[in-house]
């Protein structure tokens, strides 16, 4: 019989270090603990799989994580402890249908009842009603919100990180280079997007969406059953956690024949948008600079300067967004940071948004101590099929 595995299992050096390196932070803050805090989401599971190896794929996950002595996994029954269990690194687990008495009982056992606890995450990932019964449950500890210390520790990438991300990076480039096969006239766009489904399944990618746009460029969908036509432009997003729970961005363009004029200026912008937004990419300077180049590329081919809240740049790893994140969370880059880059651009004329508004570059960039590398591809090439 062959036993079914985990598809990642962080090396016990690393374990280690994130361990000693959030231990310092909670010493020298003043914390006795952080509660770590998890949902099965994207955006909110990153930091429970960071310190345990468990991917949470539904319902809510906490770990008590003290300064002195052994972490401790609460699993809501919806998901539950199994996983957490066969990762090996955290060795006791409890169930809860509330978390607040058993993250109580917890640090009663630990000695911690009246200690200081870092919330971790809690205002994301945590329901009002769950957060209520923490707070009202831990009313003799001093509860304060220690997210930005711990996101200030997983920022910086290891090796061991960067190599999960190239992974997924590589599995990424394959999947766009199989899918120019499968994008022709005539084809359900629910057919190739199911195409990029398999193959990243098949490569061992965890979670993440396949999405598409063509004009008139009004959103990215997952795929009708509309047939692709010989003269659309077709812009695929595909945003995946590898094996290793790492996350990619990638969004690349195809047509069939060369792209007309009017494209063709508009991909120039990109290009050269994207790529000043990369040179902009170094230790020392304010994520916020780099949005900066961006809008000196834009007023120079003639487009305002971008008022959109939605992101130029973000951190990326465990968690599709990570700090920082432009606009709304600016802050000092450092070596070691992945940014995933995709540049916005406001398109005040409806006609011109209809007919090249969907074509965009998106990618991880790493910085580096003498500036950034793109992780996934050096350029990014428009595919004529």
């Amino acid at each position: 019989m062959s036993e079914a595995r985990l598809s990642h299992i962080t090396p016990s050096g690393e374990r280690s270090r994130r361990d000693e390196a959030l231990r310092h932070v909670m010493e020298s803050n003043g914390l006795d603990a952080m509660l770590v805090c998890g949902r099965g989401d994207e955006v909110a599971r990153g930091r429970i799989q960071y310190v345990s190896d468990t991917f949470v794929w539904a319902g809510w996950a906490l770990i008590v994580l003290p300064r002195v002595g052994d972490a401790v996994y609460i699993g809501d029954p919806l998901w539950g402890t199994d996983r957490a269990q066969a990762a090996g690194w955290i060795k006791e687990f409890r169930m809860a249908h509330d978390p607040g008495p058993e993250v109580a009982s917890v640090l009663a056992d630990l000695g911690l009842s009246s200690g200081s606890i870092g919330l971790v995450g809690a205002q994301i990932a945590m329901g009002a009603g769950e957060l209520r019964s923490i707070e009202s449950s831990l009313r003799d500890a001093t509860l304060t919100d220690a997210t930005p210390l711990f996101d200030d520790v997983r920022a910086v990438k290891s090796e061991v990180e960067l190599a999960n991300l190239r992974e997924t990076s590589e599995i990424l480039r394959k999947v766009f280079g199989a899918l120019a096969a499968e994008i022709r006239p005539g084809v359900p766009e629910r057919d190739v997007l199911a195409e990029a489904h398999r193959l990243v399944r098949q490569f061992g990618c965890l979670d993440g969406i396949a999405t598409m746009s063509r004009p008139p460029f009004r959103y990215f969908g997952g795929g009708s059953d509309a047939v692709i036509e010989r003269d659309d432009i077709i812009v695929i997003d595909l945003e995946w956690a590898g094996p290793s729970g790492y996350w990619v961005e990638l969004r690349r363009c195809f047509s069939f024949g060369e792209p007309s004029p009017r494209a063709q200026r508009y991909w120039d912008l990109q290009r050269e948008t994207f790529s000043a937004c990369v040179e902009a990419i170094k230790p020392g300077v304010q994520a916020s600079d780099v949005a900066a180049a961006r809008d000196r590329v834009y007023a120079k081919w003639g487009y305002p300067a971008s008022n959109s809240p939605r992101y130029t740049l973000h951190g990326i790893g465990i968690d599709t967004l990570e700090t920082p994140w432009i606009p709304g969370n600016d802050a000092l880059l450092r070596s070691g940071m992945v940014l995933s880059l995709h540049p916005h651009i406001t398109i005040d004329d409806p006609a011109e948004q209809a007919a090249v508004g969907g074509i965009t570059i998106s990618d991880n960039v790493l910085v580096t101590p003498t500036g950034s590398e793109r992780m996934t591809d050096r350029e990014v090439e428009w595919v004529v099929l």
